[in-house]
């Protein structure tokens, strides 16, 4: 008995029963792939939707029977896997026996998937294309809920689509080529679509928006629709009696404030109903722009648009009940009936089937400088407030602040210098830090005129500002305003005390509360449906609340969830290098050792160089975290040449005394003398108090070779500069000055590896970045990158070693002899 049928026999007697046993399963090799609809009349009527795959018929009941209508979705239950004989089967199943009743061909005909049809059964999205008798073009099978029972079938939009189609009754219309070439009036059009399923209800007066939840991964699993992120305003637009009125998130009329597009909008005389979306300014690229949109209130420039995400009511139905396929079903009816060029758009949708899709669709939007995405569940309600069926992903980190002050200008600088920001915290304003850039002339001068207004005597900020004289000398240094504007900020990332770093002003937000800016933490994605929530690609995460580091609290699931999201980046600063771990198994509390080779058979993902370990893939990261791994320390040459090295490191290590600005200046002064020599160093933190440079040569010279030159390196440094540098590694030596450490350059020595996690505490993370970064200001040592922003931080910087293939160097006999070696 060949399994996949075994299902399908057990309920049934074949001495009984006209309908096949079926033979051996055999997949016809290029024949068209078979479907077959059956009408069947048992205890209730139903339609079983059957398509042949892998030599058995993949089947679903259907209760309502197919619709050609696309704003039509039929709830299809996924019953057992028929023989492909049962698709010519016809007749009745005698009483008493299983499925007892009437079975009809209602349609027929070939089938042919969109892409690979196991992966989309698996991922719960099957596109497809039927050619039968009655059902023709575009399908797709979406999977709902949480086993695999329960799906929808719908037809897609083409020319094969029937409006208000229905199995059981006759045949409707087609639909037009073009459904807006087939509307006279919008209203009319409207009014004439078939009454949405929804409660019957009167239009609100009001509505609270559904939020989206900070996430820092996308979410697992099928089931999600992915939306572009806007730069505009959240805004709800209500109809009535043909007029449109524009709501803020938090209930305020701006209606007045953006009468043109209100305007515009009425024009459209739609039916009564509540379309949620986001109010923008698109430029010339077609990319939403947020000072183009401030522009654009302030009467300068520009027109608005309404992107419409979602439809909770519409003509007379309250929809909120409904999954968000199908308001977003109706939304696209409704737009698909209006002419080109208006102000109502539909959001940007993708096509994503699963978590590690969402991730490539995120990194993609971000290279192509979206501010983000929202990703939603398809299967879930119109829910007020904010929850975690909504999630959005952001490039940057960005977020609004409240204004507490300004400083005066310096320089060329007219109007104000700086403004000083902060958060609500318990009921009062906590300092945040200071925005410097980002503001063009004229938004000085009408930022200013505003600033002035609100001055006021007294600080508006809870405590001390950190910096005493930071901000100049003098009564007129500082001015405090009364905290009730809100800007947008941009940021890089924030200090271990929460302060803003390479903060950029992006807009006034004029549509959220000052009182209510309290800031947005990151949470953890949701789990896919069905599944555990403490599984990494493959890998199953045991104890996943251990907590391994603190300040913050950081668990082990968190580790995993940081390699994860980082796997693209870390990646490649792995593979084909043999490597060093550090384990923590309890934690950083307890014992850590580091280990260099592993016993007994490997773990997915990693493999054997003699007695040495090299990362394969992924999974053999996530395997490691498993294993309480914090740490990848990797040698400096790669395979197939592991005894060549391919690069030289030097790293910085300071004394306990040294200030971040001498540290800074000493990653400098040699990258200079590196340089001299004909080498190119780039930069990279190492999650400590140092800095490692690591200048990329071609493996041509031994180990000893290139730890000679290492070390030669170093003392000509310790000899020029003695008050800054010493390359001798006792303690005594170190006071005051920044050891210069070569020996991470001989044969089996190791140094960490880019993007890897430190066992220390605030999760660091040891971080390239570009010699621009390297500020005396900005202090990048310990946990300025940690876990929790470096993969953001990395999206924000780019790639600052894009050129480190192109900079290999050689080393020979005159860039040896400069170091007298």
């Amino acid at each position: 008995m060949s399994e996949p049928l075994a299902q399908y026999r057990r309920k049934r007697d074949f001495t009984g029963t006209r309908e096949p046993a079926g033979k051996a399963l055999q997949a016809r090799a290029g024949s068209p792939l078979s479907f077959v609809v059956q009408r069947h009349q048992a205890r209730a009527l139903h339609y079983d939707f059957r398509l042949e795959l892998d030599g058995v018929l993949v089947s679903w009941a259907v209760p309502k029977g197919p619709s050609r209508d696309p704003d039509v979705k039929r709830l299809a239950i996924k019953v057992e896997d028929h023989p492909v004989e049962y698709g010519k089967f016809e007749g009745d199943i005698p009483k008493g026996h299983y499925g007892a009743g009437h079975v009809d061909i209602w349609d027929s005909g070939t089938w042919t998937p969109d892409g690979d049809p196991r992966r989309g059964l698996a991922s719960g999205h099957l596109r497809f294309t039927l050619r039968g008798g009655t059902l023709q073009g575009a399908w797709a099978l979406l999977r709902l809920g949480k086993d695999d029972k329960q799906w929808l079938l719908r037809k897609l939009d083409d020319e094969a689509a029937v409006e208000g189609d229905d199995a059981e009754a006759s045949p409707g219309r087609r639909k037009p080529a073009s459904a807006k070439a087939a509307k006279t009036t919008t209203k009319a059009a409207a009014s004439a679509r078939p009454a949405p399923a929804g409660r019957r209800a009167s239009l609100p007066a009001a509505l609270v928006p559904q939020l989206a939840t900070l996430v820092d991964a996308p979410p697992q699993g099928p089931g999600w629709s992915y939306e572009v992120k806007y730069d505009g305003y959240r805004i709800l637009c209500r109809f009535q009696h043909g007029r449109a009125r524009l709501v803020s998130r938090s209930g305020k009329d701006w209606t007045e404030r953006m009468a043109p597009l209100a305007d515009a909008l009425s024009a459209l005389d739609l039916p009564d109903g509540w379309m949620d979306g986001e109010v923008v300014c698109l430029d010339e690229r077609g990319l939403s722009d947020f000072q183009l949109l401030q522009n654009a209130l302030d009467g300068r420039t520009g027109d608005l648009s309404f992107m419409a995400f979602d439809l909770p009511y519409w003509d007379g139905a309250d929809l909120r009940r409904l999954p968000l396929s199908e308001r977003q079903s109706r939304l696209e009816a409704v737009l698909a009936a209006l002419p080109e060029g208006g102000p109502l758009l539909m959001t940007q949708r993708l096509e994503v089937a699963d978590g590690t899709e969402g991730r490539a669709a995120w990194a993609e939007a971000c290279r192509l400088s979206l501010e983000g995405l929202i990703c939603k569940r398809l299967d879930a309600p119109y829910v007020a407030g904010r929850g975690t069926a909504w999630l959005k992903l952001k490039c940057r980190p960005r977020q609004e602040y409240v204004i507490g002050g300004y400083t005066s200008p310096s320089g060329s600088r007219a109007h104000f210098g700086a403004l000083l920001v902060g958060l609500r915290k318990d009921g009062k304003l906590a300092y945040a830090g200071r925005v410097g850039t980002g503001f063009t002339a004229a938004t000085l001068a009408s930022l200013h005129k505003k600033l002035r207004a609100l001055e006021t005597a007294a600080s508006p900020f809870g405590g001390e500002l950190p910096g005493p004289g930071r901000y100049g000398r003098g009564p007129a240094a500082v001015h405090w305003v009364q905290p009730e504007l809100v800007a947008e900020i941009r940021y890089a990332s924030l200090t271990q005390d929460g302060l803003l770093r390479q903060a950029s002003f992006v807009g006034l937000r004029e549509d959220k509360p000052a009182d209510e800016v309290s800031g947005e933490n990151t949470a953890d994605p949701p789990a896919p449906s069905g599944a555990r929530g403490d599984r990494v690609g493959n890998t199953l995460i045991t104890h996943p609340r251990r907590v391994i580091m603190h300040d913050p609290d950081t668990s082990k699931l968190d580790l995993a969830r940081y390699y994860e999201a980082a796997g693209p980046l870390i990646l490649p600063h792995l593979q084909g290098r043999r490597i060093a771990l550090l384990r923590c198994p309890d934690g950083t509390d307890a014992t850590c050792f580091f280990q260099k080779h592993i016993g007994g058979e490997l773990p997915d993902g990693l493999e054997r160089d003699g007695e040495h370990l090299l990362i394969r893939s992924i999974e053999g990261v996530f395997a490691m975290a498993q294993r309480g791994v914090i740490e990848f320390h990797t040698w400096g040459a790669k395979e197939p040449r592991p005894d060549e090295p391919d690069r030289i490191t030097i790293d910085l290590d300071p004394g306990p005394d040294v200030p971040w600005k001498a540290v800074a200046e000493g990653a400098q002064l040699a990258r200079g003398l590196m340089e001299e020599i004909g080498l190119a160093p780039f930069l990279k933190t190492t999650g400590g108090k140092g800095l490692h440079l690591v200048a990329p040569i071609r493996p041509t010279q031994s180990w000893d070779t290139v730890k000679g030159l290492a070390h030669a390196l170093a003392n000509e440094l310790a000899r020029v500069i003695p008050e800054r540098f010493t390359s001798n590694m006792s303690k005594v030596r170190r006071q005051g000055r920044i050891f210069v450490d070569y020996l991470r350059n001989g044969n089996g020595a190791t140094a960490i590896a880019a993007y890897s996690a430190r066992a220390r505490a605030g999760a660091p993370v040891s971080m390239p970045v570009g010699w621009d970064v390297l500020e005396p200001g900005r202090d990048l040592r310990g946990a300025a990158y940690n876990i929790r922003n470096a993969v953001a931080a990395a999206r924000e910087l780019g790639d600052p070693w894009r050129g480190y293939e192109a900079a290999r160097k050689t080393v020979g006999p005159r860039m040896l002899k400069k170091l007298g070696l």
